[in-house]
């Protein structure tokens, strides 16, 4: 019989605090892609063509959203950015 892992209180309560400081980037981090979907609408809408360098964060945010998302509801035990790397 397999002894699964039983997270101490110390621990879940380490994993709360984690997880309370990603719900407070979660908030600045949709705040932040508004303003961003703002002044890429008004670069094309000016230039005609997409702005790279906010396509390209574009994909980088997508991604730690999705991190962060499988950490805050359990999914996963792997940590996003502040306590990985960003891929």
């Amino acid at each position: 019989m397999e002894h699964e892992f039983v997270p101490q209180r110390r621990d879940i309560m380490i994993r709360g605090f984690q997880m309370l400081v990603l719900v407070m980037m979660f908030n600045f981090a949709i705040t932040v892609v508004a303003f961003l979907a703002f002044i890429q609408f008004f670069w094309m809408l000016i230039t005609q063509q997409k702005n790279t360098f906010l396509a390209d964060l574009g994909i980088i945010l997508k991604n730690w959203f999705g991190e962060a998302i499988v950490f805050l509801l359990g999914t996963c035990d792997s940590k996003p950015f502040p306590w990985s790397s960003v891929n």
